[in-house]
């Protein structure tokens, strides 16, 4: 029998449980302001965090809600924490949430790893393992997946799940918890440290990774938002989408996020 969503609570634990309930405890204050897109101010245009980022047929968000919920995920990373020198591997679907949960957790200092959702089995377990995931994000709809890594990794990542149909350890409701507060901490990145992983190919049946460094990601995403032709030539072909979609954020623009955005194969 397949393992269920509710049957998550047989993952291990995070690593730090005492720190969240400490931070828990403190009773954090205000979050951060969500900041006005490049060029929008002085021109007579509407408060654009009131307009829509993100949208699709998974749900959308606008740049307040999306600013706030990476807020939320980054706060939750450092209170568990997760930061530099950790990967985390989310193996969702194109949706608005899976930008804030990448941005947040990177904003904290993990490395983040957008693995493809249609991955199974062995393959599955050798991106895993390839990236190093100390932590699996999945929606639930993947928990039989989940369940069958069980005897194909030997340490075996947490895992937390996301979304409706998920009873149990969802990140979604544990990271309300952390609505306000500051973001503060010694595992911080660094603008070289690894914050994006991504497959450029598959050999032997192992798949080989790409990283791009927080300053990587932000030169090629405001390359994109200017629309200078050399960004995209030397952006790597596995982030380029990636870049795009930032760089349209960057602009103020909306965005439906798309499948092609990178994950390991």
């Amino acid at each position: 029998m397949g393992l269920e969503p509710h049957a998550a609570r047989r993952s291990p634990p995070l690593r730090n449980p005492e720190a969240g309930r400490r931070a828990r405890a403190a009773g954090v204050l205000r979050g951060p302001v969500a900041r006005h897109p490049p060029g929008s101010r002085g021109r007579g245009r509407r408060d654009p965090r009131s307009g829509p980022g993100l949208r699709g047929g998974e749900g959308g968000a606008s740049y307040a809600d999306l600013g706030a919920a990476l807020a939320r995920y980054a706060r939750y990373a450092e209170a568990e924490g997760f930061g530099r020198g950790d990967t985390v591997a989310l193996l969702m679907g194109a949706c608005a949430d899976r930008h804030a949960l990448w941005l947040g957790f990177a904003r904290a200092g993990a490395r983040v790893a957008l693995v493809d959702p249609c991955l199974a089995g062995a393959r599955l377990a050798r991106a895993l393992a390839e990236a190093g995931a100390r932590l699996i994000v999945a929606e639930a709809d993947r928990a039989e997946v989940i369940g069958g890594l069980a005897g194909l990794i030997s340490d075996m990542p947490a895992v937390r799940w996301h979304g409706p149909g998920a009873d149990f350890a969802r990140i979604d409701l544990e990271a309300a918890e952390y609505e306000a507060g500051p973001l503060a901490g010694p595992d911080r990145a660094r603008p070289d440290d690894p914050a994006l992983v991504a497959c450029q190919g598959n050999r032997g049946g192992t798949p080989t990774l790409a990283t791009a460094s927080h300053r990587q990601i932000l030169a090629w995403a405001q390359g994109a938002s200017l629309g200078l032709r050399r960004a995209g030539e030397v952006c790597p072909a596995a982030f380029r989408d990636l870049a795009e979609v930032c760089g349209a954020l960057l602009r103020g623009d909306t965005v439906v996020p798309g499948t092609g955005s990178p994950a390991l194969c």
